[in-house]
Parts: structure tokens; sequence; C-alpha cells
């Protein structure tokens, strides 16, 4: 850790406690007590319609968060947050921060602790959350998954305000949505209910960003009766090439997206209701600075089926849903953008001058499956049972069309799993003050790929001298707690189990171009004889909260057997000139562990200071053998290193700033500074070719004024035009940094 970056971390908590130390007059709700929430949950109305989380003046409050806002969940979500430092975000915070797509959403707000985002464009992030990567970090609600895990990311399909809220659990503390080791409980936008005869509303906005001439509309209509209602929203962005803090250094990341989404929901009876979510992505001409590849379209198409019934017969509460989510795409590397940002790219691919090399990529993704459960109330909580089917289908073609026909591709066959789940969750009141959950769960897993592809001289399972059907038993188990043992303090303790199976693309993936470690130009060979990974995490954590002030610490440790990692490989002249490949292998041993500590006071009825930190460390324990089919003697052909730093672990990060907001009630307007500061990062896996990243710190201000109907929000990133680039960022070419100074201003307008 670097000594300049840990005394500015300090001196701002310094600050924080010093604006902190008077008392505050202004007096929010008071959190609700584990206790008061199942008695809640018990009284729920039968009809259970749906409606928004937040009230629209509630909704204002929240356009930049609060540092812990698990509480403001419905009640129907909030035992979805049981486990020890699970995090709530709203969608709210889409609109007061400028965010894009759910990893952009959940990078900036300050309810997400210990998540850290890798940019690939403006449109376009990878979430890591606790050093932990896709596959191990699954996105559910219906289930999305990745058809290419560069180009095309778990929750880039999704804009951030199409949510109504999401769940971030850190831990196996969950049971029911599959195999992982980190969870994203997506909820989106419900279709509303109006008592008193139909409505209709709408909202039209609108926000433009100097750095890029970045310019981002959405329309949306809502309307129904007590019986049905309806959501239906069109967004359009595009953008330019965005300047980095170093003058005249542009990034080549333009876009082009659009999306629309509808929900419709009808109560079938006073007990019944079925809701209908469908969601359309168009993306074309997406520009990646550190990637080999651009898109020339993605399409995305998503559905959603969700029956209820509160008083089914055989259970307390029923609910069933269906899901399909599809994913198709073509690109190339023929843009002039590419030949700047990485010159040595059309000398490496093939060509028959030698200087005018390129290729092109498609690929098409699905998941589908449902999910049934049947949810008991006991005496003193409710246990959930359930089944789910998952199923995942994925193709790739990286082709370079110069070369022989018949030897041109480095695909993703088209490969398949099924994953048939069991689960059961137990949420209990003890007493007055102590709250358990429990759950298990167990999956069968059945993946399988084709053996013959065009352009791929030989059958794959030749190249990967294994069988391509392979079966997986999976498990797992947690038990938490969370006891008040004082008015306002609360502690959390949690110990899990999981089991998490390689995905289609770590076993089945030969010698295709996707960017995955730092150096992103690395081809990547899969192995259908990957074990499963196994994880053992405890957590413990303490919490205050009262009318002023929110508080909490949370310490996590985790081992990971079989650990899914890489072997770097540098035989040259392997994939024409690309001299680094890397093989997916098991490491025997790694650990995760960390640290996150968050606290927000209300100063004065018109001032809110707060502060998060986070801190995330993970290490191979067991750097020992090749990967099996490697034909050097050693890991990444190191001799003599048993352990090192995993790679793609962020550094640690502090966000400090405060909040000018109007003291009255409706807050019509707030002002927020805010600095981040993060430490650099020397804990690098240097056999997989990672670099250190200096420290850096950026300020951003940003507020909102609410004038009649219209809502007006702005501000200033990156205020001090800072030339920096993340760790996780790739070093491609000419390296791909962050965005220089941005100024931005929206308009929302509501009726």
């Amino acid at each position: 850790m670097g000594l300049d970056t840990t005394t500015r971390i300090a001196a701002c908590w310094a600050m924080f406690f010093a604006l902190a130390a008077p008392a505050g007059a202004q007096q929010p709700t008071p959190a609700p007590s584990s206790d008061v929430t199942l008695q809640a949950a018990r009284s729920r109305d039968a009809t259970e319609n749906p409606q928004p989380s937040l009230k629209p003046d509630e909704r204002l409050a929240k356009l930049f968060g609060d540092v812990n806002q698990v509480n403001d969940l419905p009640e129907t979500r909030r035992n979805r947050a049981h486990s020890p430092a699970a995090d709530a975000v709203f969608s709210a915070e889409a609109t007061g921060r400028r965010t894009s797509d759910i990893g952009h959403l959940v990078e900036r707000s300050k309810a997400a602790h210990g998540v850290a985002i890798q940019h690939r464009t403006p449109i376009v992030s990878d979430t890591r959350v606790r050093g932990q990567r896709v596959g191990q970090v699954l996105a559910s609600g219906s289930y999305w998954a990745p058809a290419r895990m560069d180009l095309d990311t778990m929750m880039s399909k999704i804009d951030s305000r199409l949510i109504d809220n999401l769940i971030l659990i850190k831990g196996p503390y969950a049971a029911k949505y599959g195999p992982g080791f980190r969870f994203v409980d997506l909820d989106f936008v419900k279709a509303p209910r109006y008592q008193g005869g139909f409505q209709t509303h709408g909202s039209t906005s609108a926000t433009y960003n100097s750095n890029g001439q970045q310019w981002y509309g959405r329309q949306s209509f809502n309307g129904g009766s007590d019986r049905y209602g309806f959501f239906v929203s069109y967004g359009h962005a595009t953008g330019n090439d965005y300047e980095t803090g170093e003058s005249d250094f542009f990034m080549p990341s333009s876009y082009k997206s659009r999306d629309i989404f509808l929900a419709f929901g009808v109560d079938l009876s006073p007990t019944q209701s079925l809701e209908f979510n469908v969601l359309r992505l168009d993306q074309t001409d997406v520009e990646f600075p550190g990637l080999v590849y651009d898109l020339n379209f993605l399409v995305t198409d998503g559905y959603e089926v969700t029956y209820t019934n509160t008083a089914p017969g055989f259970a307390d509460r029923f609910r069933a849903e269906v899901w399909y989510n599809r994913t198709r795409f073509e690109g190339d590397t023929l843009r002039p953008g590419k030949d700047r940002q990485i010159p040595e790219l059309r000398f490496s691919l093939e060509s028959t001058s030698g200087f005018d090399g390129f290729a092109v990529t498609d690929g098409d993704g699905l998941s589908g499956g449902y999910r049934l459960e049947s949810t008991y109330l006991t005496g003193s909580g409710e246990v959930a049972v359930g089944t789910d089917l998952i199923i995942l289908n994925q193709q790739l073609n990286d082709i370079e069309p110069v070369a022989p026909p018949s030897d041109n591709n480095f695909p993703i066959p088209r490969s398949h799993s099924i994953d048939v789940g069991f689960y059961v969750e137990d949420v209990e009141q003890i007493n007055g003050c102590w709250t358990m959950t429990a759950g298990a769960r167990v999956d069968g897993v059945f993946a399988d790929s084709d053996d013959i592809v065009d352009g791929v001289p030989v059958p794959i399972s030749l190249l990967k001298d294994a069988e391509l059907d392979q079966d997986f038993l999976l498990g797992s188990a947690y038990l938490t707690s969370n006891y008040r043992f004082s008015p306002g303090w609360s502690l959390n303790t949690g110990i899990g189990t999981a089991h998490r199976n390689p995905t289609l693309t770590e076993m089945y993936v030969e010698s295709s171009f996707i960017g995955s470690l730092q150096r992103g130009l690395t081809f990547l060979q899969g192995d259908p004889e990957l074990e499963s990974e196994k994880i053992l995490q405890v957590d413990a954590g303490l919490q205050y909260e009262d009318a002023t002030t929110q508080l909490g610490v949370q310490t996590y440790y985790s081992w990971i057997h079989d650990y899914i990692t890489y072997d770097l490989i540098d035989p040259a002249g392997t994939i024409d000139g690309f001299q680094q490949g890397a093989y997916f292998v098991n490491t025997d041993l790694a650990s995760i562990a960390g640290a996150e500590f968050y606290a927000q006071h209300a100063a004065r009825n018109w001032l809110t200071v707060f502060g998060i930190t986070s801190y995330t460390e993970g290490r191979d324990l067991s750097r020992n053998a090749p990967a099996r089919l490697s034909f050097l003697p050693d890991r990444s052909d190191l001799e003599g290193v048993d352990h090192e730093p995993l790679p793609g672990i962020h550094p640690l990060e502090a966000r400090l700033g405060f909040l000018l907001h109007d003291p009255c009630p409706g807050e019509r307007w707030g002002i927020e500074f805010s600095a981040r500061v993060v430490d650099n990062q020397d804990r690098v896996a240097e056999s997989l070719d990672e670099e250190p990243t200096p420290g850096f710190t950026t300020y951003d201000v940003r507020g909102y004024r609410w004038i009649g109907p219209v809502l007006l929000t702005g501000g200033v990133e990156n205020l001090t035009n800072k030339f920096y680039q993340e760790h996780i960022d790739y070093r491609s070419g000419l390296g791909v940094f962050r965005p220089g100074i941005s100024g931005y201003f929206g308009s929302e307008w509501r009726y």
C-alpha cells in the first residue's frame, strides 16, 4: 500500500469525523428492526400488487443514495438481503449519477461496497465483486449470461434505469440463484397498479456529456388501473471517442445503442397475478479500445414471465418464473481507431502482405429456464423450497479470412449445459433481537460441445485430448446470523460453502482472442477436464444505525479449492505472431480476503457527510502444476514460485464526500462533492505479465434541482482532468485510460 495514498485516505477520514462531530438536526426515519420486517412480511397485502419500492418524494432523496439502503427495500425483497454485508442499490441513482449499464450503476453507488468494474466502453462494463468475476458472479432475477466474456458482459445488456433495485449478495449466502459465489439479484421495473380507475403517466429525459459528445435519451409511458398495468420505455444513446486527462489522447470508444422495454401485469384474481417483461437491445458500431475486436452489431432479446399466487392452498405463497434471453453479435478489426490504438494488430493477424491482417468474429448465446418456489410461513419466519432449470447455449467464431479456409477459425464450438437444481432457504426470527438464515442447494450440471467446427482442421476432442461431455454434481450450504445487542447496534456473521462448475468458455474455448488478463491481447485455451471450484467463506461485521448516523465494518475470508486461473504460455508464432496465450487451469488452493467500511452522518439538516472504503486481497497459495495440456514444465514457465497474488484484484479504494441538500421536506435540490482515492496496486501476478498500477485521486461534483415537474441534473466528473487508468483496465497497444474532465447536464420531465 502506497504511503501517499494511505495518508490521503487517513486525512479524508479525519475530515469526515470532524464534520460528523456536530449533533445533527435532520431526523430520517429509523430503520425497522428485523423482527418488524418479518411481521410486516406476514401481514402483506394478499393481492401483493406490484408498486415502486420508492415513492416519488423518496426517489428524490435517493438520487445520490445512502451508504446502507437495505432497509429501504420493499418487504417482499428485504428477506433476500439478510446475508452478511448485503447491499441494496436503487435505480434512482442512475439519474443522479449519470450511469449507463447496471455495472456502471453499482460501481458509482456509495451503497455498493467491495465492487469494481472494468470499463470496456462507456456503455459496456464487467462487474467484479470482492475480486471475483464472470462465472463466480451470477446476475439473476431471470438469469443473464454473456455470449462472449469480453464484448458482452452479464449486466451490460440492461440499462440502469430499467431496474427498480438490485441486491448484492457477496458470498455463498443464497441458494435460489444457481451455483455461484457472488450474486446480483435484479428486480426490473414492474407494471404499476392504480386505485380509483384508469391512469396514464409518462416521463421524458435526456442527458448530454461533453467528453465524447455522449447523448442519452429515454421516453417512458406507464398506466393501468387496480387490476392491470403497463410500462413501456425506449432508450437511445450515442457517443464518440472520449478524451483522456492527457491532451489530444483520445480513446476509440464510439457507440450507438437502442433499447425498448415492456412490462405488463394483470391480476387474475385477488390472490393471483401474472407479469410479463420484454427487453430488446440493439447496439451497433461499438468500439473497444483495449480488445482485438469491435462490434458491428449486438442484439439481445430477453423475455420473462412471472406468476404469483399468495394463497395456492399447498403453501402460503407460490411463485413461478420462466425466462429466455438470447444474444447475437458480429464484429471485426477493420476500424481506423483500432489501427491507431493497437497498431501491432494488423501485423500480427494473418495477412498476404504482412501488414494488413484482419479478423472477424460472430457469436450466439442464450440462457433459458424456470424457477418454481413455494414459501411456507412458520411460527417465527418463513421457509422457501424450490427447484430450477438453467439452460445455457453458446457459440463463437474467431476467423482470420486470409488463412486457409480449413484452418482459419479459433472458436468456442456450439456448447451446451443443463443445470437442474433443488434448494431450500429458511429465515427465522429466534427472538426480538436475533435473526438467522440457512439454506442449501444441490445441482446436477451436464455440459457438452460439438466436435466438428468449420475452419478447424481436426476434431475438437483431439485438440483437447479429452471427453467433451462432462457432468458435475454441485452443492452449497450456508448459515448466517444477525443479532441486535443494543439500540442501533447489530452484529452479523456468516459461514457458507458452495461449488461452481467451469463456464462453457473455460471448458471449450479453442485459442479465441478473448480479452481476460490485464495485457488484453491474449488467446485463451479451455479444458473440458477442469474441476469445479469449491469455496468456504466466513464473514463478520458490525453495524450501527440511528436517526442521523450509519456505520458499518465488514471483514471476510474465503478459501477456494480448485480455483480456476491461468497458465501463461509463450510459444512464439503459435497464433500468427500473438506471442502469448493462456490455458485455464485449476490451482489447488487460493484465498480472497478483505474488509469494507462505510459511514454516513447528517451533521446538519442541510449537510450530510459520507465515506466508504474497500480492500480486497487475493492469493494463489498453490501455484505448482502447469495446465493439463501445457507443454511447458512449470506454470507459466516459471520455476520455484509456489504462491503469488491472483490477477485482476482491485486495489484499496476510498470514496469520501459531503452532500448539501434542501433542508425542506421535499429536498428540491442537492449538490454532492466527492473524492475517489485509489491506492497503487503492486500485488500483481507477475507470472501472468500483470503490471503494477500507480494510485490516483479524482474529484467529482454533481447536483440536481427540481423545478415544477422537471428534474434538472448536472455535474463535472474528474474535476482536475486526471490522466489515469484502473488496475484492471487493458494494457493493449497504447493502453486504455479513463476519461478526463467531463461536464454533463440533463433533464427529466414527469407527467
